[in-house]
C-alpha cells in the first residue's frame, strides 16, 4: 500500500505486506512485512515490522524484527528496537534504542560506572 505525497491517513493498519510512506501516517502498523518511509514521508504513531527503510521522519515506537536501515535524510526518534541497524552518513536516530536480543538482567541490577571495563 502507498500514502502518497499530500496525502495524510491515520487510523490502524494491519496485515500489510508493504507500506510505503511518501505522505503523512499517523497509525499502529502490525502484522507488516516491510516499512518505506520516503525522503517527503513521515510516520508518527507505532509500527511492528519485519524490516524498515526511512528516508523521510518516523516519530514513535518502531519494533523492527530484521533490518532497521536509515537513510541520509532519515530521522527516527522515540522508542526503537531492531534485529540490525545501519545508519547512512546524515541519518539521525534519537531516544530509547535496543537491539532484539538485548535482554536487562530480570531484577534490575546494573553495575556501578566505576565498576564498568573500558
Amino acid at each position: 500500500m502507498t500514502v502518497g505525497q499530500e496525502i495524510k491517513m491515520s487510523g490502524e493498519i494491519k496485515s500489510c505486506d508493504r507500506l510505503v510512506v511518501e505522505g503523512t501516517v499517523e497509525a499502529q502498523l502490525s502484522d507488516s512485512r516491510a516499512l518505506e518511509v520516503t525522503e517527503t514521508g513521515i510516520f508518527r504513531g507505532a509500527a511492528e515490522v519485519d524490516m524498515a527503510e526511512i528516508n523521510g521522519v518516523f516519530e514513535g515506537e518502531l519494533n523492527v524484527e530484521g533490518r532497521l536501515f536509515i537513510r541520509a535524510q532519515g530521522r527516527v526518534s522515540g522508542t526503537i528496537r531492531y534485529g540490525e541497524l545501519e545508519v547512512e552518513r546524515g541519518g539521525r536516530i534519537a531516544g530509547e534504542l535496543g537491539n532484539q536480543g538485548d535482554t536487562a538482567p530480570a531484577n534490575g541490577y546494573r553495575r556501578p560506572y566505576e565498576a564498568d571495563e573500558l
